[in-house]
């Protein structure tokens, strides 16, 4: 990467552009890195690594796979026990919510949520905790009694 001073860049901004057309272009004050100019295809290119909030969104979206993930080996984990297997994974997260609900760990929207769904069948509530449909999926996932469970 090119480096110009401040205040090289001052004088010359007009070569600064152009040398930044070709690539980045650091600005160096009193020996130390301060700021980079960079052409626009790098930006677009690079952007969601510069910028926090692209980076946050992205840590973000890949949270919200591994629960999915998570999820859908739980999902399959039920479907695949036995009957008694599947019965105590159950009720293992059936204790989990009456803790929740005793101890007042969570919302009460979660509660009734995961109240509801560990009544359903096994498949039923493999559906339910797999969906990418149902608006309240994801933040249900975020918030699950199955966590410790898998």
């Amino acid at each position: 990467m090119k480096s110009v001073s401040a205040s090289d860049a001052k004088q010359n901004f007009g070569a600064l552009l152009a040398d930044a057309a070709k690539g980045p272009v650091r600005i160096v004050r009193h020996g130390k890195a301060v700021a980079a100019v960079v052409p626009v295809g790098w930006l677009e290119k690079n952007g969601p690594l510069v910028d926090p909030r692209a980076v946050a969104r992205a840590a973000q979206q890949n949270q919200d796979r591994a629960r999915e993930d998570k999820h859908r080996r739980i999902a399959l984990a039920l479907l695949t026990a036995s009957p008694k297997d599947r019965k105590a994974m159950i009720g293992q997260a059936k204790k989990m919510v009456d803790r929740w609900q005793a101890e007042q760990l969570c919302s009460q929207d979660y509660i009734a949520g995961w109240s509801a769904w560990l009544s359903l069948a096994p498949t039923d509530l493999a559906k339910a905790m797999t969906s990418t449909d149902d608006a309240w999926a994801k933040p249900m996932r975020q918030n699950s009694p199955f966590v410790l469970a898998a």
